[in-house]
């Protein structure tokens, strides 16, 4: 029998002791299914919350508060392990509808320029995971209008667990953040359509900057990646590119990577890169701004409208870029070229642009 049907059979077998009884030892067990029923309200399952907690943990409690002139909704579960442990968060989720708390809330995932690690969240779902590993969901909001600036009103959803829960399979992690998401848009009057966990988000959380390959695939096989343009991009020849990219249709934001390999030995520049960054909606407009005093667009960024807010794009490159040997090195020109081109394919992956795009170098 798997260690989770074990402890919820448990569970099961301790409620109808207490029940019968008043046992003592049955009791604590009973307090963990009591707890698991209601975490949020009902919204995350017991068997979620069960496959989240490590085997010799009891969970505390569930705290859920609901600020509806404020737009937000906050949930905690509580768990702990041993008589004199301390209390710990096995669980901490939030829900925005309101534009300042949402923006906060990006910023805690990119906190300056925005080029820290993700990973868009698998299974078609409408956000990623941050360098927290905490996951991050915006679904639209047609219930409640515009705000006053004539944007279609969203909610973001933030859900972080703690270093211990057991996230490593199953898709466990996605289906607390989904169903939260859902309960969250219907207690905020959302109206969103509900998120499913399908797929190949029946998997463990993703850990960004983690992978088992972060450098990517090689130059050639870039149509295997959301960079597929890259391959005809024209990159200088006799340098090992690797590709690597992040990206989907409902993601608020996607990257892609050109990296030469530290170990690549075919020129001295190894360890140089090339990074192109998307990323939807008015909260990222931070990122191509030069600054708060004088303003202006910042150099090797892009704008266009998407989905009725701004579409920002920006190049970052490395130093050593500019010189890869035997006049292999990325000029200012094929900076621009690459930016244009990663533009173009990502409004067309990305959908709901109109325009044209105003570039800045």
């Amino acid at each position: 029998m798997h260690p989770r049907t074990r402890r919820l059979l448990t569970w099961s077998v301790a409620v109808a002791v207490v029940l019968c009884g008043g046992a003592y030892m049955a009791e604590p067990y009973a307090w963990d299914w009591a707890v698991a029923r209601n975490v949020c309200d009902g919204a995350v399952s017991p068997g979620t919350v069960d496959q989240l907690a490590p085997e010799d943990t009891h969970l505390k409690e569930s705290r859920g508060r609901l600020v509806e002139q404020l737009g937000t909704y906050t949930c905690t579960l509580t768990a702990k392990r041993g008589d004199h442990a301390r209390d710990w968060s096995l669980l901490s989720m939030s829900a925005y509808t309101r534009r300042d708390d949402q923006d906060l809330a990006f910023y805690d995932s990119f906190p300056e320029y925005g080029s820290e690690v993700h990973t868009v969240l698998p299974g078609g779902l409408p956000g990623f995971v941050d360098r927290f590993r905490d996951v991050v969901l915006r679904v639209p909001c047609p219930d409640l209008g515009k705000d006053g600036e004539g944007r279609a009103r969203q909610l973001v959803s933030r859900v972080s667990f703690d270093a211990d829960a057991l996230v490593g399979g199953e898709g466990t992690a996605y289906r607390a953040a989904v169903s939260f998401t859902n309960s969250a848009s219907k207690r905020l009057g959302c109206g969103a359509d509900p998120l499913t966990v399908t797929g190949t988000a029946a998997a463990g959380l993703a850990d960004p900057g983690r992978g088992e390959d972060p450098r990517g695939v090689v130059l050639a096989d870039a149509e295997k990646t959301p960079c597929a343009w890259a391959a005809g991009a024209g990159l200088p020849a006799g340098v090992d590119w690797r590709v690597s990219g992040e990206g989907s249709a409902a993601a608020p934001l996607a990257s892609c990577h050109l990296d030469v390999p530290e170990e690549a030995g075919v020129t001295e520049a190894g360890g140089e890169s090339i990074g192109l960054y998307a990323r939807y909606g008015d909260w990222s407009t931070r990122f191509v701004t030069r600054d708060s005093t004088h303003g202006g667009r910042s150099s090797m960024t892009a704008t266009v409208q998407c989905d009725g807010e701004a579409a920002n794009f920006s190049l970052h490159s490395s130093d050593g870029v500019r010189d890869l040997g035997l006049s292999k090195g990325v000029s200012e020109a094929d900076e621009r070229r690459l930016l244009r081109l990663f533009v173009a394919d990502q409004m067309e992956r990305h959908g709901g642009c109109v325009g044209e795009p105003q570039f800045h170098f």
